[in-house]
């Protein structure tokens, strides 16, 4: 464009004339623009089942434009956004509901330009938030259809009820646009014209949120050290989980890998010191295959405790390391 300019003043002062200041005007002038129409429409963004990890998904809107009478390539600028609807922002993340049981339980998400979801889609026509994607008509191109993906993230670490959540079906994708038959046209030329170019449809956004827990963490249970295997020593240790409120669950604890067919065992080469685990501190309660801990979700940490002791045992062994693994298993 700056050399366009250059050169038509070389050619005005040539001639003997002043009219810069018309021509200034000229190449600000928006009469350049096309005329022409876009309209959205696409599907619901599902995100299937989802856990306490968080999910991705995406739904591929489509964006249909018309354009008439143009005499060369015509720029148009796509440039969405989407509502927050009528559940509103918690923490400036977009919202689902279930409606299943009082009180209501909300899932949060939100939608991005990206599938990186680096580049968040604002709920309202920003210009440093709002991202344009830029299309081209031919001269003999009248109707075009545009992709237009709209990326989800259920955020992780959201311990909810298990239910099926949605957003009411009333958050807006709205698109500002604008044409051009000179140059792209910017984002601040697009927010400029959305009184009479833009466009908007429902979008409705689901999840089943799973009934699921996790084991967050199982720490190692340490004896000491032991001089006197005559003399019982015990010790403690925790598992974590988390599971959404109200789901029942189970952990258990295998035999371990050097078991007898009677006591659990730690082992060192080919020595031996029994010992065994239980759910209380009074070491009654032996903690099992069949005789597991059990509880119910509150939607956050739970921390259950592991209680064990060893000896006592009248036959000495060589000092060293013992050691045994013990597998814990979570059913819900």
């Amino acid at each position: 464009m700056s050399i366009h300019r250059v050169r038509r003043s070389a050619l005005l002062a040539s001639c003997g004339f002043s009219l810069m200041l018309p021509f200034a005007l000229l190449a600000a002038s928006p009469a350049a623009q096309a005329s022409g129409s876009c309209w959205l429409s696409g599907p619901a963004l599902n995100f299937g089942s989802v856990s306490g990890k968080g999910k991705t998904s995406y739904a591929n809107w489509q964006v249909t434009c018309n354009q008439y009478g143009h005499a060369k390539t015509v720029n148009v600028a796509l440039c969405p956004y989407a509502t927050a609807g009528g559940l509103g922002l918690s923490n400036n993340r977009r919202q689902m509901v279930s409606y299943s049981s009082w009180p209501h339980s909300y899932l949060t998400y939100d939608l991005f330009y990206d599938p990186a979801l680096t580049q968040r889609m604002d709920t309202q026509a920003s210009l440093s938030t709002l991202k344009c994607t830029y299309k081209t008509f031919s001269v003999n191109e009248n109707r075009k259809v545009f992709d237009l993906p709209i990326y989800g993230y259920v955020y992780a670490g959201q311990n909810v009820r298990a239910a099926d959540y949605r957003n009411n079906n009333d958050t807006q994708v709205n698109l500002l646009y604008a044409f051009s038959q000179d140059r792209q046209p910017s984002a601040e030329e697009v927010l400029a014209s959305q009184s009479g170019n833009q466009s908007s449809n429902s979008l409705g956004v689901t999840a089943n949120y799973e009934n699921s827990c996790s084991l967050l963490s199982a720490s190692d249970l340490n004896f000491g050290q032991i001089n006197d295997l005559s003399q019982a020593v015990t010790g403690a240790a925790a598992v974590a989980l988390s599971c959404p409120l109200n789901t029942s669950w189970k952990v258990s604890l295998d035999q371990g890998m050097n078991y007898d067919g009677a006591t659990r065992r730690m082992r060192k080469g080919a020595d031996y010191i029994a010992y065994e685990l239980y759910r209380d501190a009074q070491h009654s309660q032996l903690w099992n295959n069949s005789g597991a801990s059990q509880g119910a979700g509150n939607n956050g940490a739970q921390n259950i405790r592991i209680y064990g002791k060893a000896g006592p045992s009248p036959a000495a062994v060589p000092a060293g390391e013992y050691r045994d693994t013990v597998t814990v298993t979570l059913t819900y």
